[in-house]
């Protein structure tokens, strides 16, 4: 299926909306996206690219074949200048109609394209939830498991997952 990618610097009204639509489907189909299921719209619109700085900040948004929004990250800026050769890769989300098409390796593979053509950024780094298996997808992709804060993440009174870091060089990895 055809995947298209654009990176935007600013979130337009219509397409933020589509983003959290996405991102509530996502998240009602069990993907570990900031929310536990069931959330509602107006829960995840309340917190949606709040901290998206458009100075620093890069969305990535991939569009299917019809030219609608299937999948989306952001680059973040660490905004302190011991990591600026650093991005951290915030609510990457696979629409769940689209999910085991390879748009979220897809979507990563772009990700590590725009981060090479960002001035001095040599590293990416993630975060996940535990308990689901997504640290064995983010290996596949090529990041390194680099730590994990046991019970970190609270998802519910008596279930609590750790919170997994990865990172993937971008300077050792040129050749990918």
């Amino acid at each position: 299926m055809t995947l298209t990618f654009r990176t935007h610097t600013e979130i337009p009204d219509g397409l933020r909306t589509q983003l959290v639509d996405m991102w509530v489907e996502a998240t009602n189909a069990g993907g570990a996206v900031g929310f536990v299921a069931p959330v509602e719209r107006e829960a995840v619109d309340a917190v949606a690219f709040r901290s998206f700085d458009p100075a620093l900040d890069v969305l990535l948004v991939g569009y299917d074949g019809a030219g609608r929004p299937a999948a989306f990250l952001v680059l973040t800026d660490h905004r302190f200048a011991l990591m600026d050769h650093a991005r951290l890769l915030k609510t990457v989300v696979v629409d769940p109609k689209h999910q085991g098409l390879g748009y979220g390796t897809r979507l990563l593979r772009e990700a590590e394209r725009v981060a090479r053509t960002l001035d001095g950024v040599e590293l990416l780094h993630l975060t996940c939830r535990g308990g689901l298996g997504l640290e064995t997808f983010y290996t596949k992709c090529g990041y390194t498991e680099v730590g994990r804060i046991p019970r970190m993440l609270r998802v519910a009174a008596d279930d609590y997952r750790d919170e997994i870091h990865l990172a993937l060089d971008l300077e050792a990895d040129r050749g990918r």
